[in-house]
């Protein structure tokens, strides 16, 4: 018997070694406990995997036209760069994907959720998509079959492909009726224009100026020309992506820059020897400038249009699949989970520690001679 003095590390030791057997009994009945219980009470599921490469069809959209139109700016605009990933994500996630998810494969039956907002969020967590570091994207479903996760894999792509598509489409006849209602006014003015030209020339008999007011006109009528392509640029990505878009307030940035430089040579600040300001050209030559300007200006803005409306019209018959798919989900020949040994070995090493230091804590209960401990003893009828 071990005497009733304070414990030191010996004494544990010999405590443990007092209970081995009963410890090592503990540690098999343990063992073999969880992981029957873990066998066959914990529902074994499998991962599937697929790869897929975000789409590169912006290259060639109305948004790609847009960018490439921005290398004429008179100030430096970073290039933009959507996350195509998070789009992904936001329709995988959706509701009415899961919703279709488990309709097509009866998850209702499989996962016994007491709610369907509980469905829901019981097959979403089954779930997982990111990007990889090799700038692929990773989507992975778990099931309770290996057949039935790489099916459910490639349901998610082949819905994921159609929703894509869908959206474009409906985002592409969306711009297309804004760009064919901007083409028709933008034709209507420009004829208007070209009529009042036209008419200015017979009764003024004007149809050039002196060499020097023929180059300010073609200074302004150019710098007026591309302010009022930029403006119609603007209006079409606040129409198109909103007003806080990044691409409209970039496009807003390069607008201002044109106005400013533009108001610098209507106030004669800036110009060279061969060009005037505005209000040193004559009066019949300032009526030819707004005119020829106005002709010019809606040229410029046809110029831009006309092969956005045509993209947008090629884009809103388009039906192809838009996913580059790297790996289709196959069944996959090994569990993903449970971990049964894993698992085993923590409630094992759980077990065991909780067993050491009950164990010890009666030790130090019965020897103890502390007066407290001892009537504690006696009250409960403790024997040891």
């Amino acid at each position: 018997m071990i005497e009733k003095r304070d414990f030191d590390v010996l004494d544990y030791l010999l405590i443990i070694s007092k209970w081995k057997k009963v410890l090592l009994l503990i540690l098999i009945l343990s063992a073999v406990t969880s992981y029957f219980t873990i066998y066959f009470f914990i529902p074994v599921r499998y991962d599937a995997t697929a790869l897929i490469l975000p789409s590169e069809q912006d290259q060639t959209s109305v948004m790609g036209s847009l960018l490439k139109s921005f290398s004429n700016l008179p100030v430096s605009i970073p290039g933009l760069k959507s996350s195509k990933s998070d789009i992904y994500k936001t329709i995988m996630f959706s509701r009415t994907m899961i919703e279709k998810l488990i309709d097509r494969f009866e998850l209702a039956k499989e996962y016994k959720s007491k709610t369907f907002v509980d469905l829901l969020e019981d097959v979403t967590s089954d779930i997982s998509a990111e990007d990889t570091k090799e700038g692929a994207y990773e989507i992975k479903i778990r099931a309770s079959s290996p057949q039935k996760a790489a099916d459910m894999t490639n349901f998610i792509i082949k819905e994921l492909n159609e929703m894509l598509i869908k959206l474009n489409i409906q985002k592409s006849k969306d711009n297309r009726i804004f760009l064919e209602k901007r083409y028709d006014e933008v034709k209507r003015n420009l004829k208007n224009s070209e009529d009042s030209l036209t008419h200015y020339q017979k009764s003024s008999g004007i149809m050039l100026a002196e060499e020097q007011t023929i180059a300010s006109i073609e200074t302004y009528t150019k710098m007026e020309a591309e302010l009022a392509s930029k403006q119609s640029e603007l209006a079409v990505l606040q129409k198109i992506y909103g007003d806080e878009s990044p691409q409209a307030k970039n496009t807003a940035i390069a607008v201002n820059e044109y106005k400013n430089k533009l108001d610098m040579l209507k106030k004669g600040q800036g110009n060279s020897d061969l060009i005037m300001s505005l209000k040193n050209l004559p009066a019949n030559a300032m009526t030819y400038v707004r005119l020829f300007r106005d002709v010019e200006i809606y040229n410029k803005m046809l110029e831009f249009i006309i092969p956005l409306y045509e993209q947008v019209r090629y884009e809103e018959q388009k039906n192809v699949p838009i996913l580059q798919i790297v790996d289709y989900a196959k069944a996959p020949d090994k569990k993903a989970y449970p971990k049964r040994m894993l698992i085993t070995t923590i409630i094992v090493f759980v077990v065991f520690c909780l067993s050491i230091f009950m164990i010890i804590l009666r030790e130090i209960f019965i020897n103890s001679d502390n007066p407290k401990v001892i009537n504690l003893r006696k009250s409960l009828k403790f024997k040891g």
